[in-house]
């Protein structure tokens, strides 16, 4: 086997492009708070304000169960906390508001649970295990401070790889990679840390264990999936060469670690943001909007602010953005239209 084959990075192995870190929240509130009418958005302006108010309200109990959300439970505390924050404390209690505005209510707050069935749902282990894995490295990457020297020594090996390879061989300047360089050299002090003191052993009395790192098993299957990666289907365990097989669970064991660390010290709440920014990213891709969409919804802007002083930027610059919003709308109303939900009375 050749050496540039073991040389492999674990980050490879990971499996996916980095995780965008920004919340599904974060990423939807601007939509979620538009006052236009836009498809499968809900309009909550003047919470509290509109007719059809019982004459005597009755509140119930915080830990009342005031609707589901496709067979989940959502409490009156948890109604009436996202209600303080949407109205910015101008209305606390959710028993206080129109059935019409109770139902829109928890429309909009049940999007991001919606969504994060939808994609726990649709995604593989193998998916789910490479999203927590690469939020879990950039987390720990974020408290590592890499020294400037070690990116410019890195940055200088790079230099000489690639003329030893080839004398017309271009690299980048340092500042265009210099982010890039930075995490690469965090993963790797990561990884060293993780597997200092992890004993990687082969087992060879298994058909399904490989091997083992520390007390953790890796099986076969594991490891077969990333020589497929790694070699394209041309090795498999069955045909390593034994002296070759410690030096593939080396370069596995990482991962497995990485997944494990992952999935232990994520919140819940983490790995369903992950998962629902992973998931929303696939789907987005598939999701087909017109250029006559786009010059529509700019052609409404452009009425909307008609009469301020605001200056819209030109149709090509906005279109991208215009895209991918209309893009989330469209996957955001297809879902809530199958979501089940249902007040409780």
């Amino acid at each position: 086997m050749k050496r540039s084959f073991i040389a492999l990075g674990v980050v490879c192995l990971l499996g996916i492009s980095p995780v965008m870190a920004d919340h599904l929240k974060d990423r939807l509130s601007g939509m979620l708070n538009e006052k236009d009418d836009t498809p499968g958005m809900v309009n909550l302006n003047g919470l509290g304000m509109g007719a059809g108010r019982p004459a005597k309200p009755v509140s119930r109990s915080a830990k009342a169960v005031v609707a589901t959300v496709n067979g989940k439970k959502i409490l009156k505390k948890e109604a009436d906390a996202y209600l303080s924050e949407r109205t910015k404390g101008k209305v606390k209690d959710f028993d206080l508001l129109p059935n019409k505005q109770r139902l829109a209510l928890i429309k909009e707050m049940s999007l991001p649970l919606v969504l994060a069935q939808e994609a726990q749902k649709k995604l593989s282990k193998e998916e789910e295990n490479a999203v927590f894995s690469r939020l879990w490295m950039q987390k720990k990457a974020a408290d590592l401070n890499v020294s400037n020297e070690a990116i410019a020594q890195a940055y200088e090996k790079i230099k000489a790889r690639a003329k030893a390879q080839s004398a017309l061989a271009q690299v980048p300047p340092l500042e265009k990679i210099k982010e890039r360089i930075k995490m690469q050299i965090a993963e790797q002090q990561i990884v060293k840390d993780l597997m200092r003191g992890v004993q990687v052993r082969v087992e060879p009395n298994s058909d399904t264990v490989a091997g083992y790192a520390g007390m953790m098993a890796i099986s076969v299957d594991d490891v077969n999936k990333a020589l497929q990666m790694m070699t394209k289907g041309k090795a498999t365990w069955a045909t390593l060469p034994p002296q070759d097989k410690v030096r593939v669970l080396e370069m596995v064991a990482p991962r497995q670690m990485i997944a494990l660390a992952a999935n232990n010290q994520l919140s819940k709440a983490q790995k369903e943001n992950a998962l629902t920014n992973y998931w929303m990213q696939k789907q987005l891709a598939n999701v087909s909007v017109s250029d006559d969409e786009v010059k529509k919804r700019y052609a409404k802007i452009k009425k909307r602010l008609a009469k301020s002083k605001k200056k819209l930027p030109p149709l090509e610059k906005l279109a991208p953005a215009l895209k991918l919003e209309l893009a989330k709308e469209k996957l955001v109303s297809d879902l809530m239209k199958h979501a089940r939900i249902k007040l409780m009375k």
